[in-house]
């Protein structure tokens, strides 16, 4: 198990399964995180994640890999397993906060984060 601190490292699988673009972590990973009580988190093997939901049009403006997965990966996470009391819009200030932590140029940072926020209520509410 790896502990992270700024920026994630995430070992992962392509997933066998079929699903183009889709990744599995292999190694369970902590991951400092404010929002929880313990200031702490748990992605275990096994999770999937297709990075950032970037449709394919627009790969050349915001790509789903490179240095923005690891972060996408914890958002993820957390938007589908819901493992803390946070809202999303917490959770979103959070993964923000981790694409910055990641160097992810700051306006693609501006763009992931108001593309999330616009469009993210659908899948926050489908997860539940």
């Amino acid at each position: 198990m790896s502990y992270i601190t700024t920026y994630p490292n995430i070992l992962l699988k392509k997933c066998a399964d079929g699903k183009a673009d889709w990744w599995e972590v292999t190694v369970r990973v902590k991951v400092r995180c404010e929002l929880s009580p313990m200031g702490r988190i748990f992605i275990p093997d096994g999770f999937v994640s297709d990075f950032a939901s970037t449709p394919r049009a627009f790969w050349w403006l915001v790509p789903p890999h490179g240095r923005t997965a690891n972060a996408c990966i914890v958002h993820d996470y957390l938007y589908e397993k819901k493992p803390l009391k946070a809202s999303r819009k917490e959770v979103d200030l959070f993964w923000r906060e981790l694409l910055k932590q990641c160097n992810v140029p700051a306006w693609q940072v501006w763009i992931m984060y108001k593309y999330v926020r616009l469009l993210g209520g659908f899948n926050w509410k489908k997860l539940k």
